[in-house]
């Protein structure tokens, strides 16, 4: 009966030390038990520290490259064309398909609609535009109260030579109005080092 706290403080010690080290590349990618194992772990943790978020590793698929803190998990859903970056309550998507030229606007207001749980509608307001491989891309950002927490939700929809478009999608759990440090992490390495390579 003595040995329950003993064993449960050696397993978060394990924990511990195995999530502030542990690379992405260390986890299996596309499972269920992945995510369920992935979320267990960051809630035991707690969020990367400073230390761990500055290691990057790279991502180099459909046509774009860039930067991203090396302790995020990443997913691929091919029937989509769906790249998930995540890790905690911190979630970076990259899309790749034919989008309309109002796509990320559209699609925040769609989820303002879905996931808003509140008193007044959750509607998408213009975010700050950003020069993403020579082109003037503008932002859109739409904060949603969702099982609990306050959802911040940044999304740019960038054009490129191939005929497609890549979609890229924050998703930040705001905490005493702040976005967290994986967020910042994360937005800082793609923006600064995105390189775009399709259709020349």
């Amino acid at each position: 009966m003595h040995r329950r706290p003993y064993l449960r403080t050696g397993l978060l010690a394990v924990l511990s030390a195995a999530g502030a080290t542990a690379p992405a590349a260390d986890y299996p990618a596309d499972s269920g038990w992945s995510t369920f194992w992935g979320s267990f772990v960051d809630e035991v943790v707690g969020a990367p520290r400073a230390e761990a978020l500055q290691a990057k590793a790279r991502f180099a698929e459909a046509g774009i490259a860039f930067d991203y803190p090396a302790v995020l998990r990443v997913t691929y859903d091919a029937e989509d064309s769906r790249w998930r970056l995540w890790r905690g309550d911190f979630e970076f998507e990259v899309h790749a398909g034919s989008y309309s030229e109002s796509h990320a606007q559209t699609l925040l207001e769609m989820m303002g609609s879905v996931l808003h749980r509140g008193d007044t509608p959750a509607v998408p307001e213009a975010a700050a535009a950003l020069h993403l491989c020579g082109r003037d891309v503008p932002g859109w950002r739409v904060r949603l109260h969702f099982l609990g927490d306050i959802h911040d939700y940044l999304a740019y929809d960038l054009p490129l030579g191939d005929g497609d478009s890549r979609l890229f999608l924050f998703d930040d759990v705001v905490r005493d109005g702040k976005p967290s440090a994986t967020h910042a992490a994360a937005f800082d390495a793609w923006r600064g080092s995105l390189r775009c390579t399709a259709g020349g």
